[in-house]
């Protein structure tokens, strides 16, 4: 089981033919709203793969949060998931003719959202315990420190690239960075941006993501680089997120880390194949299928 500690948002994506620059108003192609947020992405990205996930966060008390969780009902236990007096977290987001995005969030609820609602015997009985940035960062911290002495692995996505403590990272089994999160937590530790060295600073496992180039990671003094697969993009938006859901529902049905990895990717890869947000997501039988096989690698982290 993964508990997903996360952002919940609703996601109002505008298809542009060009990014605008500083002063620039554009006229969108289309306008749509979906169901989005880090942890919610991640959330129904594991739950799809295959994952029994129960999803805490926070929505406001408004018409958005039932967009903002309409997804996730249908796939993850949302009981623990609060009600606030602040609005549901939202997001705008221009896509352009490539396929590339710019997006700008407002915290709203999540910034609500309580790791108290991750009672210690649901910590005790999950394999995984997922977390990003989106959310409080004490919460997050007191969620990682509570994970560390349950011996209950956690998975930090560190999106968006808030500081936390060096001795906090540490404490992480694996820690997940695009490229431009490694930049900048490499600037913050004074340090190479590569898997090995970010690693190695940290004394804990690291996983980067390359975008085209693939993936790359460092866990336990084992080095894996994996290529990305070759895909016509459409839409990048939630790509990121479903890597890392696909990523802790492979781990937390024992594949290996590698096995792991190409799972992620080419799930990644379907997401990026496809406009949308939660809708990009794919089922565990399309990813398998692209694999080649359904069969499970043995192992672990």
């Amino acid at each position: 089981m993964i508990v997903t500690f996360g952002s919940i948002n609703v996601d109002f994506v505008y298809s542009v033919a060009e990014m605008p620059q500083p002063g620039q108003t554009l006229m969108a192609k289309t306008l749509r709203t979906e169901a989005g947020g880090k942890g919610a992405n991640q959330a129904l990205a594991a739950a799809r793969d295959g994952a029994e996930v129960v999803m805490v966060g926070a929505v406001g008390d408004d018409a958005l949060a039932e967009i903002g969780l309409q997804n996730l009902k249908a796939a993850t236990d949302i009981s623990r998931v609060s009600r606030v007096a602040e609005p549901t977290g939202s997001a705008s987001i221009q896509i352009d003719a490539k396929g590339r995005n710019m997006i700008v969030v407002a915290a709203g609820a999540n910034l609500m959202a309580s790791s108290d609602a991750v009672e210690d015997d649901l910590l005790q009985r999950a394999n995984i315990v997922l977390m990003q940035m989106e959310n409080d960062v004490a919460e997050v911290e007191k969620l990682i420190r509570r994970a560390a002495a349950s011996r209950t692995m956690s998975i930090l996505n560190l999106a968006p690239a808030f500081p936390l403590e060096d001795q906090v990272l540490s404490l992480c089994d694996l820690l997940v960075v695009n490229e431009d999160e490694a930049e900048t937590l490499a600037g913050w530790l004074g340090c190479d941006a590569s898997a090995q060295v970010l690693s190695a600073r940290l004394d804990t496992g690291v996983l980067r993501t390359l975008g085209a180039e693939g993936a790359e990671a460092f866990v336990k003094g084992k080095y894996i680089r994996l290529p990305a697969m070759p895909i016509d993009v459409k839409d990048t938006t939630a790509a990121g997120d479903c890597f890392v859901g696909a990523l802790a529902s492979a781990l937390d049905r024992g594949l290996s880390l590698e096995a792991a990895m190409e799972r992620a990717s080419i799930a990644a890869g379907l997401a990026c194949s496809r406009a949308g947000s939660q809708r990009s997501i794919p089922i565990g039988e399309e990813t398998a299928k692209m694999i080649g096989t359904s069969t499970d690698h043995g192992g672990s982290i």
